[in-house]
């Protein structure tokens, strides 16, 4: 029998008995007395619950309401419906809060915003799969009219390329900042034949399937994504970024700095940033010719106490001539990762040396794969000879630990690093759009369908980096996910009763850290349960 300590009633005034056991009362209702064969006295008794010391009720188990019918409790009036409205709120109470849903309307309009923020809302909450938007519409929404699975391809459809730019406009005059912007790109794959820019090439998550490429700004200061161009999957991520860049004007963007990755810098990149006059903070592949002659300039003492800008970190900035550019390269040893490389370096030699000892042959096609470290000697039908080439081997551990920043600033070496550390905000975004939205796969079948779903999903991931960017310490804190978030906001219930009577339960601690963390409370869920129809 089913006890809760949070439910007490008064105890019966008559026709019950108790008895201890384990250093508890438990209380009996007596259903009949009478005496026995040998005329003894004695009853039938029928467990009700257990005597509260402290307070001297009844905490009732199931047999009390069984024999106590209606004793104590209010039976409450039927009710239309009962919805799970927490996650929703939180959802659209974010993107309401930063200014989405009213540039939404200016945009398209009241009907077609609204329903775009309940897909995004929807995406936030559940992923891409939109066959199930209906079934949650009924459960978790408050809007007049819910949207199903076709109502949201025909919702994507509609949302123009006008439109979503000129969304951007208002989204980057808002949030936009002449600070930094982190600038990558991800792609993401689909089984359908009919979106134009599915086509071939370099699948990041490894899936044989043709993709569409998506470029995106991220803002350092406000950790959300600003702006995003898709582009044929076939494309080279490194030619892109010109065609990205050129949106800049049209969209208010000027001042900031740039920061990329090594995969963008190239000699056409550098100069095109340049004609631009774009500032920026590149990664560098040391392996460039030019790179690896500013090292070797510097190599002798680095480890040097006056070259230390952080624990285990030296630098050196050197001004020349890279990428076609007059520019300022910051050159960093990490002793600790030039170990790292070394050690792999030596254990690819090994893994290599212990597979040519196996091979009784060899051809020249697989010599020439082999001799990256090892000098290989061909004799008649396939016998060879083979021995380290410790010079080769030792060149390519000479730039072990060193990585390198290429800048138009004259940000300090400390300075440079500080910030492109920072661009894994936008990888974050990246992992978020793909694991959080479930972005993998477009799931759609046509270019209209797929470049309206790809903007609610951007609303979504707006939502979704909001929670990273204001929830981030106490999420790690409590152990929580995303999901985790959203499936806690969830238990917030409204019963909607007859009479036009509105229930809600009370929030717990853990949904008021989470409301308190972007300005709201209980009674800001109070109001919007009040406030929507039903």
């Amino acid at each position: 029998m089913s006890l809760s300590e949070r439910v007490k009633v008064p105890m019966p005034e008559s026709g019950v008995t108790t008895r201890r056991s384990g250093g508890r009362s438990y209380v009996y209702k007596v259903t009949r007395s009478y005496r026995n064969g040998k005329g003894q006295p004695t009853s039938d008794r029928v467990s009700i619950g257990r005597l509260d010391a402290a307070t001297g009720m009844l905490v009732p188990n199931d047999n009390y309401w069984v024999l106590y019918e209606g004793a104590g409790v209010e039976i409450l009036p039927s009710y239309d419906s009962v919805r799970s409205v927490g996650a929703t709120f939180l959802v659209g109470g974010i993107l309401e809060g930063l200014g989405a849903g009213r540039m939404l309307q200016a945009v398209l309009g009241p009907e077609r915003a609204s329903l775009a923020l309940t897909a995004a809302t929807y995406m936030t909450c559940r992923g891409n799969v939109m066959e199930h938007i209906l079934g949650w519409c009924e459960s978790h929404t408050l809007c007049e009219a819910a949207l199903d699975d076709r109502m949201a391809s025909a919702l994507f459809s509609s949302i123009t390329f006008g439109e979503r730019m000129a969304f951007f406009r208002a989204w980057v005059a808002a949030h936009g900042e002449d600070g930094y912007l982190a600038y990558d790109v991800t792609s993401f794959s689909s089984y359908a034949k009919g979106i134009q820019g599915t086509e071939w090439g370099h699948n990041r998550d490894g899936e044989r399937l043709p993709q569409i490429n998506m470029g995106c700004y991220m803002g350092f200061r406000s950790a959300l994504p600003l702006f995003y161009v898709t582009y044929p999957g076939s494309i080279v991520d490194k030619s892109h970024m010109a065609y990205m860049m050129a949106y800049n004007a049209d969209l208010g963007i000027h001042g900031a700095t740039f920061v990329v990755d090594r995969g963008f810098c190239t000699t056409a990149n550098v100069r095109y940033l340049h004609g631009e006059g774009m500032p920026y903070i590149l990664g560098v592949e040391v392996r460039h010719k030019a790179t690896k002659a500013a090292i070797d300039k510097v190599a002798d003492g680095m480890a040097s106490m006056r070259r230390r800008i952080c624990q285990g970190i030296y630098a050196e900035c050197v001004r020349g001539f890279f990428y076609g550019e007059q520019a300022n390269m910051h050159i960093y040893l990490d002793p600790a990762l030039a170990e790292a490389q070394r050690s792999d370096l030596y254990r690819t030699v090994e893994a290599q040396e212990e597979r040519l000892a196996q091979m009784g042959q060899q051809t020249k096609k697989e010599a020439k794969r082999l001799s990256a470290f090892f000098d290989i000697g061909l004799g008649e039908g396939g016998t060879f000879t083979f021995k380290r080439s410790y010079s080769r081997i030792d060149e390519a551990a000479r730039h072990a630990g060193y990585f390198c920043l290429l800048t138009s600033t004259d940000l300090s070496s400390a300075e440079a690093l500080g910030i492109y550390r920072r661009r894994d905000v936008i990888e974050k975004c990246f992992d978020d759009l793909k694991n959080h939205v479930d972005m993998k796969r477009l799931r759609t079948h046509s270019t209209e369908t797929a470049d309206g779903k790809l903007f609610c999903a951007f609303l979504a991931l707006i939502a979704a980096c909001q929670v990273n960017a204001k929830l981030g310490k106490a999420m790690k804190d409590m152990a929580m996910s995303k999901d985790s978030v959203i499936a806690e906001m969830d238990k917030i219930k409204a019963v909607y009763a007859s009479g036009g009577r509105r229930l809600m339960n009370p929030v717990t601690k853990t949904q008021r850290l989470i409301l308190e963390a972007f300005g709201l409370g209980e009674g800001d869920v109070k109001s919007y349960v009040a406030s929507k129809p039903a």
